[in-house]
């Protein structure tokens, strides 16, 4: 099935003078606009097929997880997760306009990643999620550098920044650089420092459960013994400072084969589409708050 375009549009319709109506989606709507929404569940992609059959999908989940439910009524609500007061809704409307050329390239690509992980997590595509998932935080990996750079105020502290990525002269690396951000970003952020990603594994003594579980410590704790399965709950935690570090182990254990390393045996999980079905909308949770940050600090610069 080819897309011939794939967008996020509007999935509510507000009367004139509601407090959520200047904050209606439109093609005129920043692409990291379009991102939020996405995440928080008030929006749909529309995708057209061939020349006129158009479809859409309004996806089933709020990846931000905001303490409230996002309807038709409150879509202002969003903001409580990038204002510490939120402002009315025309000093927003001012800021989504301030910030529709910045970055635009990056955000639209972004934009494109993430539309088609949130589509194939809806399709039941869990391993293409995963890929589409992987791909976008490659983008954002590479912008960490620039946008930790511009957020300092002290130059020694970027320059220390930068020149850590670069140790002995080595290349950061698969996610790389967004674990040197991230590392960095948990200094100056307890929540975040604190936060730890816990994914309970379903029907946990069942077949699949007991295999993952039995496979977890064989091929995932040696090489990422950070991330821990509890055999007593069958909760598998681990911090959000190096959850990047787990995405890329569950990455190559996945995907490689190299004779010597100890890899996924995906035949007796059942393929790799229910190891993804399982972690996929966890990351993708975790993804969302990163960007949740890249989303408070571009419209933050953007304030009068």
């Amino acid at each position: 099935m080819v897309y011939d375009m794939l967008s996020i549009v509007e999935a509510f319709s507000l009367a004139e003078g509601d407090p959520g109506a200047p904050l209606l989606l439109s093609n005129e709507s920043p692409e990291i606009y379009k991102i939020l929404r996405l995440l928080t569940g008030t929006a749909q992609l529309q995708f057209q097929l061939g020349d006129t059959e158009v479809d859409l999908l309004r996806p089933t989940e709020n990846y931000v997880r905001l303490d409230h439910n996002i309807n038709e009524n409150s879509i202002i609500q969003v903001f409580d997760y990038i204002y510490d007061e939120r402002p009315e809704a025309a000093e927003i409307v001012s800021n989504l306009r301030g910030i529709r050329g910045k970055n635009a390239s990056f955000f639209s690509e972004l934009r494109e990643e993430l539309s088609l992980c949130v589509l194939s997590i809806e399709k039941s595509r869990y391993t293409e999620s995963f890929l589409m998932l992987y791909r976008a935080l490659e983008r954002m990996s590479s912008a960490c550098p620039l946008i930790y750079v511009s957020r300092q105020h002290d130059f020694k502290s970027a320059h220390s920044f930068l020149g850590g990525m670069f140790k002995d002269g080595k290349n950061p690396g698969e996610l790389g650089i967004l674990k040197s951000f991230l590392t960095d970003y948990a200094k100056d952020n307890d929540d975040f420092k604190n936060a730890t990603l816990d994914i309970p594994i379903p029907d946990f003594g069942g077949d699949f459960a007991v295999e993952l579980s039995r496979q977890w410590g064989d091929v995932i704790q040696r090489e990422a013994p950070y991330a821990t399965l509890d055999k007593d709950t069958g909760v598998i935690s681990c911090a959000y400072a190096q959850t990047s570090s787990l995405i890329v182990t569950l990455r190559n254990r996945t995907f490689h084969n190299l004779s010597g390393q100890r890899n996924f045996n995906l035949f007796r999980l059942g393929g790799s589409d229910p190891l993804f079905q399982l972690f996929v909308p966890y990351l993708l949770r975790w993804t969302a708050y990163i960007f949740v940050d890249f989303a408070r600090w571009q419209l933050s610069s953007a304030r009068a």
